[in-house]
C-alpha cells in the first residue's frame, strides 16, 4: 500500500487514485496498491463549507495590496465573514483539525488495510503531515518520499513570510524567460522591462477591474498560480501581453477558471486547519504591518501574500504544533528544486538536518513545485529505486533541471504528460498566504 496525499491542506485525494496511479513509473505501481483519503472537512469526509458559493464567487475581492485604512478594514471584514462561516457550519469540527490529528486519521488508514507499516508519497503540505507522521509514529514507517517541503518549524504564518520572497524571486525568473521570448510575447527585451507591464498591467486592472469583476487580487491569484510550474509560463506570458497588446483580458479571466464547490470547500479545509495547527496574528494592524513591509520589498505579490485570512478570527486550537527531529526518525527521501516559491529550499535543509537518516535529492535550478513524476529521469529514477527497492542514495545528491518551456507551448501541455498533482492553492481574496 502507498498512501499519497497532493497537498493543501485540502487537495482532492479520493477519486485520484487510479489517475495517480497511471503516471506512476511501472516498478512504483506494480509494487503498491495507490491509496489516497480526504482530510477531515474535504470532499467525502466530514465536510466543511464556509461560504455559500455566492458569496464566495463574488469578484472584484478587496485589493489586498490596499494599505490604506479603508483597504485593510475591507480586508479584515472579509478575513472576518469567512472566519465566522467556518464557525457556523462546523463548530464543533474546528478544534479536531489539526496535522496532528490529520496524522492519527493516516494511521488509522494504515490499520484498515492490516499493514504494520506505511509507504507515503507526500508533496507540498503532504510533506509536512508526513514528517508529522513519522516523528509520531516512527516505528510504522516502511517508505517515505517527502516532495516541495513545508519547513516544519515554520507553520503557518512565517511559512508565508518566506514565500513572499521565494515568489518574487521567481515572478523575476518568468520575466527573465519571458525578456528572452520577446519575439513572441512582445513585453520586453529585459527582465526589467517585462516587470514594468506587469506592474502596469496589475495596476490598470486594480483601478478599473475588467467587467467589473478582475482586479488586483484576481491579477496577483493568477499571476501566484501559474508560478507554480514553469509548465504554466507561456500561458501567463501570453495572457499578459493579448492585455498589453489591445486590452484584451479574455485570456487572463480565462485563467482563473469559474469558482466551484469543489474549490470552496478546498479553501474552507485550508483555512481551517492551518488555523488551527499554529497560532497566527490576532489583530489587524500586525497584518497591516507585514503588509507594508513585504509590499516594499517585494511589490504587489509579497502584499498579497501578507493579508489578512480568516486565522484573524479563526483560531481554534492552542497546542503547539509538533517539533520535528531525532536520531530515531526513519529514513526519508526528501526532494527539492532549489527555487521552487511555494515551499522554499531552506524548509527542505531545515528537515535534512532534522532528519539524520534521511537523503536530499536538489533539484538545482528548479522552481517547479512538486518534482517527482515527470520531474526528469534522474528524480523519477531516484524516487522509483527507492520505492520499489529500497535504495537510497548514499548521500545527499542533485538532478538538473528540466529544459524551460519553449514560446509556443500549448498552455498545460507539458504538464498534461506528468503526475500533476492539485496542489491547493487557497483563494486569495479570503487573504491569505499560497502554501500549496
Amino acid at each position: 500500500m502507498l498512501v499519497f496525499n497532493f497537498g493543501g491542506p485540502g487537495a482532492r485525494a479520493v477519486g485520484s487514485a487510479a489517475a495517480f496511479a497511471r503516471v506512476l513509473p511501472e516498478p512504483v505501481r506494480r509494487a503498491y496498491d495507490i491509496v489516497g483519503f480526504d482530510l477531515r472537512g474535504r470532499g467525502t469526509s466530514s465536510r466543511l463549507d464556509c461560504l455559500d458559493m455566492v458569496t464566495y464567487a463574488k469578484v472584484p475581492k478587496p485589493d489586498t495590496s490596499l494599505v490604506t485604512p479603508a483597504g485593510q478594514r475591507a480586508i479584515g471584514e472579509a478575513a472576518r465573514v469567512f472566519a465566522e462561516g467556518c464557525e457556523a457550519d462546523a463548530p464543533e469540527l474546528l478544534p479536531y483539525l489539526t496535522t496532528r490529528q490529520i496524522a492519527g486519521d493516516l494511521d488509522l488508514v494504515r490499520a484498515a488495510f492490516g499493514e504494520e507499516e506505511i509507504n507515503y508519497v507526500g508533496y507540498s503540505y503532504g510533506t509536512y503531515l508526513g514528517a508529522v507522521y513519522a516523528q509520531l509514529h516512527p516505528d510504522r514507517v516502511r517508505r517515505m518520499v517527502l516532495d516541495s517541503i513545508v519547513d516544519p518549524t515554520r507553520v503557518w504564518y512565517p511559512v508565508g513570510l518566506d514565500q513572499a520572497r521565494a515568489f518574487w524571486s521567481r515572478w523575476r525568473d518568468w520575466a527573465e524567460w519571458t525578456a528572452g521570448h520577446d519575439a513572441a510575447y512582445g513585453l520586453g527585451t529585459t527582465r526589467d522591462a517585462v516587470l514594468a507591464a506587469w506592474d502596469d498591467a496589475r495596476e490598470a486592472v486594480a483601478a478599473t477591474p475588467v467587467g467589473g469583476e478582475f482586479g488586483g487580487t484576481e491579477f496577483d491569484a493568477v499571476t501566484l498560480m501559474n508560478l507554480y510550474s514553469d509548465r504554466q509560463w507561456p500561458r501567463l506570458s501570453a495572457a499578459l501581453a493579448a492585455y498589453r497588446a489591445d486590452g484584451d483580458a479574455g485570456p487572463l479571466r480565462a485563467l482563473t477558471g469559474t469558482p466551484t464547490s469543489e474549490d470552496e470547500n478546498t479553501d474552507s479545509v485550508f483555512h481551517a486547519v492551518t488555523c488551527a495547527d499554529a497560532p497566527a496574528p490576532d489583530e489587524l494592524a500586525v497584518f497591516t504591518a507585514d503588509t507594508v513591509r513585504l509590499k516594499a520589498a517585494y511589490g504587489h505579490l509579497g502584499a498579497s501574500i501578507a493579508a489578512a485570512g480568516p486565522c484573524l478570527h479563526l483560531q481554534s486550537n492552542t497546542r503547539p504544533p509538533v517539533r520535528i527531529g531525532g536520531d530515531d526518525l526513519p529514513p526519508m527521501l526528501l526532494i527539492q528544486g532549489d527555487r521552487d516559491p511555494a515551499t522554499p529550499y531552506s524548509g527542505a535543509l531545515r528537515v535534512r538536518r532534522a532528519v539524520p537518516a534521511s537523503r536530499l535529492v536538489t533539484v538545482e535550478g528548479s522552481g517547479n513545485h512538486g518534482q517527482f513524476v515527470g520531474g526528469g529521469e534522474c528524480v523519477d529514477g531516484t524516487a522509483t529505486a527507492y520505492l520499489a527497492r529500497g535504495e537510497l542514495p548514499d548521500a545527499d545528491t542533485t538532478c538538473p533541471a528540466l529544459p524551460p518551456p519553449e514560446p509556443a507551448s500549448r498552455a498545460g501541455g507539458p504538464e498534461e504528460t506528468r503526475a500533476a498533482p492539485h496542489f491547493a492553492l487557497p483563494d486569495h481574496a479570503s487573504g491569505t498566504a499560497a502554501f500549496g
